[in-house]
């Protein structure tokens, strides 16, 4: 289990130069003006300064990325105002938006540089191999609410675009390594330089060791409990990566992007699959398995004026996981076609085109079967922005819309209308009125999934009534199933007084048709001289509700080395009683963050966060089950002794004892995140 390290040299060793240290204060990156004027482009797809953005955004910076010594992208996520962050066991996080979380997400659309991080298998993100240099993030823009209009299908609860440095910002060579208890060890080293003609590149390597997170069989139902004796619940895992970037000025109006990653993960969890042996549940059991995957992505952009330039975007996705219940291979070829222009003094335009083909090869299991292994689907897309200036540096009205023909459902239309409303130099007001559509995976369209096996007269639901005979219970997809759809309502206020004090603040209403359920099907007979029979259900479009909440983030710049950040969000849901997918988030989510530059050399980061209790679908009974609330402390304190070399020592999830985050909706046994350490040394020379 975890290794025990001493840490009380290193404290001595971090802290001792604070007595000698110069008292002369260090500034942040970026004042909160500055921060309000950043660029975002994930809102219109071209760039406009936050402070103008129509819709609930949220920027995560460099400096925030560094300071709270974020070691993944999912760290990096937890305390966005509307997001709900859970780790599941070492590997696997669920991250959602407005609710509709779970280790299987399918309402939360995820990019890095523009390249889609999504599984077609189940419409969303394995976010244990979605990783690069934390060092090399510029910034992630986090849209909370549907960015369909502009990015499509699947960008229904919120868009996450991850957006790496241009390789003239990473010159020459960092190298970072650390270790700790849960971070056993990891190492990163990156190479940038210069060509001639202002070419400029980089290239990085990164590998690192994770320990198990800890399992309490007190965290599972008494039945679940028999089941895992013996069974190891070991989680630990071990990862390498590496790519590059390289960027080529063309002339003088133009420019070309090229940026490749590879990985390869070895990972291990521990299942569950349903028996034909008694006692009929099922069984645990563990799984080693591998996961590896690489992507070459080309940008070329070109200025055709002073107010128009287009781009041409390709990407190559290939990737592969063996997990003994759903293995698979899936590459993908993605073109994207962009233009942007002014039309005389009131019209921002933007218009573009794209293709996507996916091929993928689905190796059947005991568990997961599908109806043909290999199956390709084609997604052809065309979208339409214009920002409307109707009072002059005061009202824009924007009018957008996405048309998409994919191979499940045909046509769909998202269209999006948006209003900003400068009320005076300190005030903002915007608003926005939207429509969005999940379309179907592979999964709800031809998947055959044996959920569970119930014992002789045992009823484990209301839906399912007692049978005299074992019963294997089979999930079936439909070819009928139709798209999710989702109707959203938002208001927006962003307040900054002054220049230390900032508020942001939004309040949504979703309304949600045709939402994933499972009709029951009359039982099938023909097995039953094997001594069961088969129950087969089938996804279906029977399941509505609505949600509704409040994001608050609050920025106050105490001093000029002191920053204090509030984040807040309250959720509510109503939502069919027979829903087959986890749809609440927590009702309250808080955390509390202080930044203090103590000097030039030192400064030290503290969070405190909050999640109340949540329901979660409870992978055995069919039936929502409680996680409890739960709050922990991070703390950060970095060291430069000298010009561009750092020490630095995290403490992680302190002070509220072991808890589980979230459990996932089925296959998985839950597990429990504890305080944990680690310490690391930076350079760049």
């Amino acid at each position: 289990m975890k290794k025990v390290y001493t840490y009380t040299a290193c404290l001595t060793f971090l802290f001792s130069p604070i007595i000698q240290a110069s008292s002369e204060p260090d500034n942040f990156e970026l004042s909160l003006q500055e921060l309000l004027d950043v660029e975002v482009t994930s809102v219109s797809k071209q760039p406009q300064a936050l402070s103008k953005a129509p819709a609930a955004i949220y920027v995560i910076t460099s400096d925030d990325i560094q300071r709270s010594g974020a070691t993944s992208i999912p760290q990096a996520l937890r305390d966005v105002p509307g997001l709900h962050v859970a780790q599941l066991d070492s590997q696997k996080w669920a991250i959602g938006s407005r609710g509709f979380n779970g280790r299987y997400n399918n309402k939360l659309l995820v990019m890095m540089d523009g390249r889609t991080l999504y599984s077609p298998e189940f419409s969303g993100v394995y976010w244990e191999v979605q990783d690069t240099l934390m060092a090399d993030i510029e910034r992630i823009e986090v849209i909370r609410g549907p960015g369909a209009a502009m990015w499509g299908a699947n960008a229904v609860n919120g868009v996450i675009n991850i957006i790496t440095k241009h390789s003239a910002d990473t010159q020459g060579v960092y190298l970072e390594a650390g270790a700790g208890d849960y971070e056993q060890g990891f190492a990163s080293f990156r190479f940038g330089g210069k060509l001639d003609g202002g070419v400029t590149f980089r290239g990085y390597a990164k590998g690192f060791e994770r320990d198990s997170l800890t399992f309490n069989n007190q965290d599972m139902l008494f039945p679940q409990r028999l089941l895992m004796n013996g069974v190891s619940s070991d989680n630990d895992w071990g990862n390498v990566q590496g790519g590059g970037r390289v960027d080529i000025p063309v002339g003088s109006v133009a420019s070309l992007t090229v940026s490749a990653d590879f990985y390869r993960s070895q990972l291990q969890q521990t299942l569950f699959t349903p028996t034909m042996n008694p006692p009929f549940y099922g069984e645990f059991y563990s799984d080693e398995f591998d996961a590896n995957g690489w992507n070459l992505l080309a940008k070329y952009t070109e200025a055709v004026s002073a107010t128009s330039e287009y781009s041409i975007q390709a990407y190559y996705d290939h990737a592969r996981r063996d997990e003994s219940f759903l293995g698979f291979t899936t590459d993908t070829v993605d073109v994207d076609f962009q233009y942007q222009f002014k039309a005389g003094t009131n019209h921002n335009i933007v218009w573009g085109l794209g293709y996507r083909y996916i091929s993928d090869d689905i190796n059947a299991a005991a568990i997961i079967s599908p109806s043909n292994e290999d199956a390709s689907t084609e997604l052809w897309s065309a979208f339409f922005r214009d920002e409307i200036t109707l009072l002059e540096d005061t009202l824009w009205l924007t009018l957008a819309s996405r048309i998409e023909n994919n191979s499940y459902t045909g046509i769909e239309v998202q269209p999006n209308l948006r209003l900003l409303y400068k009320v005076d130099d300190v005030s903002t007001l915007w608003s926005s009125v939207a429509y969005s559509v999940r379309t179907p995976s592979r999964a709800e369209n031809n998947w055959s999934i044996n959920a569970v096996n119930i014992p002789p007269n045992v009823r484990v639901s209301s839906l399912m009534p007692a049978a005299p005979f074992l019963t294997k219970v089979v999930v079936a997809g439909n070819d009928d199933y139709e798209s999710e759809e989702l109707v959203t309502y938002e208001i927006g206020y962003r307040f900054t007084p002054s220049s230390v004090f900032s508020l942001d603040s939004s309040v949504f209403y979703n309304d949600y048709n045709g939402l994933r359920s499972v009709t029951i099907g009359p039982p099938d007979l023909s097995t039953l001289s094997s001594g069961f029979i088969t129950q087969r259900n089938f996804f279906s479009n029977n399941d509505y509700g609505h949600s509704y909440g409040i994001e608050t983030s609050a920025q106050w710049l105490v001093a000029n080395n002191f920053k204090m950040k509030l984040n807040y969000s309250l959720f509510e849901g109503d939502f069919s009683e027979s829903i087959t997918q986890n749809t609440d988030a927590p009702k309250h989510i808080v955390s509390i963050n202080a930044d203090w530059s103590l000097n030039k050399y030192i400064d030290m980061n503290a969070t405190w966060r909050y999640t109340s209790d949540v329901p979660a679908l409870s992978p055995f009974t069919f039936t929502n089950k409680t996680i409890r609330s739960h709050h922990g402390v991070d703390i950060g304190v970095n060291w430069l002794p000298v010009s561009d070399v750092t020490l630095s020592l995290y403490g992680k999830n302190l002070l509220g004892g072991s808890y589980v985050e979230y459990e996932a909706e089925q296959f998985h046994i839950p597990y429990r995140v504890e305080p944990s350490f680690y310490g690391k040394l930076s350079v760049l020379f």
